[in-house]
């Protein structure tokens, strides 16, 4: 019977840890560059991440002003997708040569000079080819650059590149707004904050759209009293 008291006394301690333990939640919002920064947007708390596409009319502006409000800034690099789809200049595909790709990489950093951290705009072909995903990690590498998948594919192979070349490396875990209603916005939210209570963190994406940025602005004071802190992506990196 000493075993089963013992087992009984395991099992308790283990699920005090578990509720002890800090659940953190960092939330992106992608796409930024096109329009200037929402208002809407900067209102919400410096936690919320961003990340710009590159070559587009507001990505210098809005990294120097994302930075200014303390904002982790990533580059939202666009990639290769695996279906037919409208590219952005500064996609990185397949076709490239290593210089090419690297090339184009760098320029695209330049134009998000606050970037701590890359993350991929589409990509769901270019995020399978372990190849042009190890010439994007050398060139973080170099710079001493982070990387989030944003998992546009489960085939992914970019953390394992990331890992080779000991890149520090985090996957999104839940898209807020693949709908754009409050509801739904609200729903992935919920999935997010049970996400990071099961695993200690979680990382979830969004859009700059008016529904997401509102739906945040009412939801996030209401993390605290769930258990959960929000924190800037930067925090999760230096845990790992």
């Amino acid at each position: 019977m000493r075993w089963i008291a013992r087992w009984f006394t395991l099992l308790f301690l283990s699920s005090s840890i578990s509720y002890a333990s800090e659940a953190k939640l960092a939330i992106v919002i992608d796409d930024l560059g096109y329009q200037a920064m929402p208002s809407a947007l900067s209102a919400l708390p410096p936690q919320v991440s961003i990340s710009i596409l590159p070559d587009t009319p507001f990505d210098l502006a809005i990294s120097q002003q994302s930075k200014q409000q303390q904002r982790d800034v990533l580059l939202h690099m666009p990639m290769e997708p695996s279906r037919q789809a409208p590219l952005e200049l500064s996609t990185l595909t397949q076709d490239m040569d290593k210089t090419t790709l690297q090339q184009t990489l760098q320029h695209a950093l330049n134009r998000v000079p606050a970037a701590i951290a890359v993350n991929n705009h589409m990509g769901s072909a270019l995020t399978q080819n372990a190849q042009a995903m190890g010439w994007v990690m050398e060139v973080l590498a170099n710079e001493g650059l982070y990387f989030l998948d944003s998992r546009t594919t489960a085939n992914s192979v970019a953390m394992e590149q990331a890992k080779q070349q000991q890149i520090p490396v985090l996957r999104r875990h839940i898209f807020l707004d693949h709908y754009r209603t409050e509801a739904f916005v609200s729903q992935q939210l919920r999935l997010a904050v049970q996400q990071a209570k099961r695993n200690g963190h979680a990382v979830a994406i969004g859009h700059p759209y008016p529904v997401t940025l509102h739906t945040l602005q009412q939801q996030l004071p209401l993390l605290n009293e769930q258990g959960i802190t929000l924190v800037r992506l930067s925090e999760l990196y230096h845990d790992l």
